[in-house]
């Protein structure tokens, strides 16, 4: 308010100092003058008042807006530190899936070599004792004491033997026969075939 008072203190007391220094006039104008430049002060005071007033709203919404700025900012950054974190947790899981899927595709490529391995040497064992399984087999149904192959050899024996099978329709052949004769040599055997006729 002071430096708002000073030109006007100015201009008032240089007014008196031109009244005071023209004795000629009269106290009439001198009034006027001190009025008129009284009524000029007061507007430019008021002039000033107003521009105060108006500097100070405009200083107050530019802090009221610099304020809702930075609330702004500072939002956005939250957001934008949140999306960051949100990403880079993201991240490190898809990182750490890959390195999961990074171990079992290495530990399958391990593991299928000793399965493949395995797989080969059980069959190979299998094919060894396939044989010795047969043989095994061959062996205890010929030692084996049973009835019933006996009695089946019997059966197929006296069937294919006898002159008019019941169980086989086979037309009955001429059976031939062996004979035995001494040779010259000892050593020596001929063995002759005969068919009886009948």
């Amino acid at each position: 308010m002071r430096k708002n008072l000073s030109p006007a203190v100015a201009v008032l007391t240089m007014t008196l100092l031109m009244v005071a220094g023209c004795a000629d006039s009269s106290d009439e104008q001198f009034r006027q003058l001190a009025q008129q430049t009284i009524r000029q002060q007061a507007a430019q005071n008021e002039r000033m008042a107003k521009q105060s007033h108006e500097i100070a709203e405009a200083s107050r919404r530019l802090v009221q807006g610099d304020a809702e700025a930075r609330k702004d900012l500072l939002a956005a950054q939250r957001q934008l530190t949140s999306e960051l974190h949100s990403e880079r947790a993201s991240i490190d899981r898809q990182r750490e899936e890959m390195e999961r899927e990074r171990q079992n595709i290495a530990a399958q490529r391990h593991r299928d070599p000793i399965v493949a391995q395995a797989i080969a040497t059980f069959g190979l064992t299998l094919a060894c004792l396939a044989p010795l399984a047969l043989a095994a087999f061959i062996i205890r149904a010929v030692t084996q004491d049973g009835d019933e192959n006996a009695a089946l050899g019997d059966l197929l024996v006296v069937e294919m033997t006898s002159e008019k099978p019941m169980l086989l329709p086979i037309e009955p052949r001429p059976a031939a026969a062996l004979e035995h004769s001494p040779a010259k040599d000892d050593n020596e055997t001929v063995t002759t075939t005969a068919s009886s006729a009948d």
